[in-house]
């Protein structure tokens, strides 16, 4: 439907009938209806609707951004916030970015295999299998998007639940990396077998849904805007937690704020056999939500989740309640290698003090001191958040670099310490900071209609 029939269909409308159409379609839209009722005067005087319109110009005039055209004259005129939302995308339990695609039902292959979930999305493909397969059979699964001739997705990362219960996450196998293009059809290879799969696609989140996002707090921060939809599941009200960074490669890795500010990682370099990592943040406090009465609601993980991190929390509040989000902190990752680069000099013995500045992108550290352990290792330790956000703190981080054979790192409020082991003996190697993990401290609070 074009302007001119949209407009010609609200001026036939009686007053009391066009009232209604316009708030069922408004519903839940933010918009400056001022500047939008200006441009509404002149796109509506040449359809001598004027005398009609006038108490409604501004709604007609968003009606038609929002089911003509977002890229009309008013697109301007959307807040800039719920622009930011609408190219966010539920799948199962979580929410990406663009495009996403995921197995609506469980697959049956054969006796020995079933594909129990999928999502596809940019930068990631993750598969939860029950598979009766040798190790073998497992990592050699393939995968081969039919609009990408020539492109394998082969297993990245693999974790097991239970006796056949495996998750599996794929990389690009020509650039070992996650260079990942939503796809939704694809032929699966697993144990000299090929099946063909369909997806079904996501629905992204849109203007005519119950978006809702914070109020303006004390804790400004920059980096990320944050929001919520409301939405009924089994005859209760589900939340779905909404985070729009300004930087592509920030991603979510949990809402709530940390137990405590520890955490741990480890890294070993095992050669043909490979990258072993592990460790990560502690586990996020509660989230609670308060009814118009006052009572408090704790928003809980769905059980049997199939994807992470979690966006969509089921409560026990009924599906009208009206809901406020008190939302203290989320944790994110920096998903890119090298952000920063360090020469790490080693003293023929004892400990170095140093004062050098390292950069990472929502925050700022200082390497403090270096000291020698043996010839082949060292203690590196960090002060971290030193740099001007005051309400984001470093979590952890990784460390790249050829020459490490491993290390472990613990981190403990505003200090980490590496206890590295170098594959070679040398005054000076050549270090990367990678994945940087950050606690935003927002204080958010988020009224849901």
């Amino acid at each position: 439907m074009n302007e001119d029939k949209m407009i010609s269909m609200l001026g036939s409308l009686d007053d009391d009938l066009i009232d209604q159409v316009i708030n069922d379609l408004m519903e839940g839209v933010d918009c400056d209806l001022e500047s939008i009722n200006n441009k509404a005067q002149q796109k509506l005087t040449k359809h001598n609707r004027k005398a009609k319109l006038r108490q409604r110009l501004p709604y007609v005039a968003a009606v038609l951004l929002l089911f003509v055209s977002i890229n009309t004259v008013y697109a301007d005129e959307i807040s800039q916030v719920f622009k930011k939302f609408f190219n966010k995308t539920p799948v199962y339990e979580t929410m990406v970015d663009g495009k996403a695609y995921y197995l609506k039902d469980p697959l049956v292959l054969n006796k020995n295999l079933t594909v129990d979930s999928m999502m596809v999305a940019e930068g990631r493909i993750d598969m939860n299998l029950t598979a009766n397969l040798d190790d073998a059979a497992l990592d050699g699964i393939k995968i081969l998007p039919k609009n990408a001739p020539g492109t394998e997705y082969t297993m990245g990362g693999i974790g097991q639940d239970d006796e056949n219960k495996y998750c599996l996450s794929f990389m690009n196998a020509k650039e070992e990396n996650y260079n990942i293009k939503p796809f939704q059809a694809f032929d699966l290879q697993v144990g000299g077998k090929t099946y063909k799969v369909d997806l079904d696609e996501a629905k992204s989140l849109e203007g005519s849904q119950k978006l809702a996002a914070s109020d303006a707090t004390a804790n400004d921060i920059d980096l990320v805007t944050v929001g919520a939809n409301s939405i009924e599941k089994n005859g209760k009200q589900a939340i779905q937690l909404i985070a729009s960074f300004n930087d592509k490669d920030m991603k979510l890795m949990a809402f709530g704020k940390p137990n405590e500010m520890t955490a741990y990682n480890t890294f070993e370099n095992r050669g043909k056999d490979g990258m072993i990592s592990a460790g990560g943040p502690s586990r996020p406090e509660p989230i609670y939500a308060t009814d118009q009465s006052g009572a408090k609601h704790q928003l809980t993980k769905p059980a049997n989740a199939k994807v992470y991190p979690i966006t969509t929390f089921e409560t026990d509040a009924s599906k009208d309640s009206q809901l406020t989000v008190k939302l203290p902190a989320l944790m994110a990752i920096y998903q890119k290698l090298n952000v920063d680069h360090i020469t790490v000099n080693i003293p023929q013995e004892g400990t170095k003090a140093l004062n050098n500045t390292v950069d990472m992108v929502a925050q700022k550290a200082v390497i403090k001191s270096i000291k020698r352990l043996s010839p082949t290792s060292a203690e590196l330790t960090f002060t971290l958040n030193t740099g001007a956000e005051k309400n984001v703190s470093i979590s952890s981080f990784e460390l790249e670099g050829p020459d490490i054979k491993k290390y472990s790192a613990n981190f403990d409020g505003d200090t980490a310490v590496f206890t590295l082991e170098f594959a070679r003996e040398a005054a000076a190697y050549d270090v990367d900071i990678s994945w940087p993990s950050f606690v935003m401290n927002g204080n958010w609070t988020i009224n849901l209609k």
